[in-house]
C-alpha cells in the first residue's frame, strides 16, 4: 500500500498524464481518440495506485470518453473557442468533483481569479479583435505558468480562474505573483480595427484563496462541494476587488478582513 504523500504524487503524476492528451490545441481530436482508447487502461492504472474506486469514477469521467461522437458534440460546451481554454461550463461541471477528491485525499487546494486590468479600455479604443489578441496571449501565460495538471478556465469575459490540486495558499500566492509579473512584462502584437499593428504592455489583478485558510475545509463533506466551492469562489473575488481598489496590477491574498470589509 503507498504511503499518502506517494499516492498524491501517484495522482498528479496521473492527471499530468491525462491533461497532456487532453491539450485543447490543434491536435484535440487526435487526443481525443488516444484517451477514449486507453480508459481502461487508464482505470487499471490508477486502481493498481491506490487510488478509490470513487475517486477513479470522478477522474475518468472528467478525463475520458468512450463515446467519441459524445465528446465531439460537447467540445462547444466545455471548451472556450477564442483561447481554447476549459469555460465556466467546465468549471462548474469539473472542480466540485475534482474538490471532493482533494477532501478524500486530506489535500489542500487553491484558488485564483485573474482579471485583466481596463480591458474595456482595449476594445473601446482599439476594437474587439485586439480584445480577443490580448485575451489569446493571457491565455498562453497562463497555460505556460502552472502545472500542467492544475485546472485553467475562462470564466468569462476578461476574467480567468485557475484550481490549484494539493497546493496551499501561499504556493499559489507565488504562482499568482509569477502571472502577474510575467504578463506586466510582455508585449501583447494586436491589430486595431483599421489593421493598424500596436505593442501594448497591460496588468492584471488577482485574488487567490486557500482551503488551508478556510476554518470549515477539516469539516467539510464531499456531498456539499459545489457550495463550499461557491464560498471559495467568493472569498476569492473579494481578494480581487481588493487588488483593483489598492491600484491594480497586484496579488491579494484572501483574509476574513476582506470579508468584514466588503460592505
Amino acid at each position: 500500500m503507498f504511503g499518502e504523500g506517494k499516492k498524491n504524487q501517484e495522482i498528479q503524476e496521473m492527471r499530468e498524464r491525462v491533461d497532456n492528451l487532453r491539450k485543447t490545441d490543434s491536435k484535440y481530436e487526435n487526443s481525443v481518440y488516444d484517451l477514449a482508447k486507453n480508459e481502461d487502461e487508464f482505470r487499471e492504472e490508477l486502481k493498481k495506485r491506490g487510488v478509490k474506486q470513487e475517486d477513479i469514477d470522478v477522474l475518468a469521467d472528467i478525463f475520458s470518453t468512450t463515446d467519441l461522437k459524445r465528446m465531439e458534440a460537447e467540445k462547444e460546451k466545455w471548451i472556450d473557442n477564442l483561447t481554447g481554454l476549459r469555460n465556466k461550463n467546465a468549471y462548474n461541471a469539473e472542480v466540485p468533483q475534482l474538490l471532493g477528491i482533494e477532501r478524500r485525499q486530506n489535500n489542500d487546494c487553491s484558488l485564483l481569479i485573474i482579471d485583466f486590468d481596463e480591458f474595456k479600455k482595449v476594445n473601446d479604443q482599439y476594437g474587439h479583435g485586439a480584445g480577443d489578441e490580448v485575451l489569446r496571449k493571457m491565455a498562453e501565460i497562463l497555460k505556460q505558468t502552472v502545472r500542467s495538471f492544475d485546472m485553467v478556465y475562462r470564466f468569462g469575459g476578461e476574467e480567468f480562474v485557475i484550481f490549484f490540486p494539493a497546493t496551499i495558499s501561499s504556493r499559489a500566492t507565488g504562482v499568482a505573483e509569477k502571472i502577474r509579473s510575467e504578463i506586466e512584462k510582455s508585449d501583447i502584437e494586436i491589430t486595431d480595427a483599421r489593421g493598424r499593428k500596436f505593442t501594448l504592455n497591460k496588468t492584471v489583478s488577482i485574488g487567490c484563496v486557500g482551503t488551508d485558510q478556510i476554518k470549515d475545509w477539516d469539516e467539510y463533506k464531499a456531498d456539499i462541494s459545489a457550495e463550499f466551492l461557491k464560498n471559495m469562489f467568493k472569498a476569492a473575488d473579494l481578494s480581487v476587488i481588493n487588488s483593483k481598489k489598492k491600484g491594480r496590477n497586484q496579488v491579494t491574498l484572501y483574509s476574513e478582513d476582506l470579508s468584514s470589509n466588503s460592505d
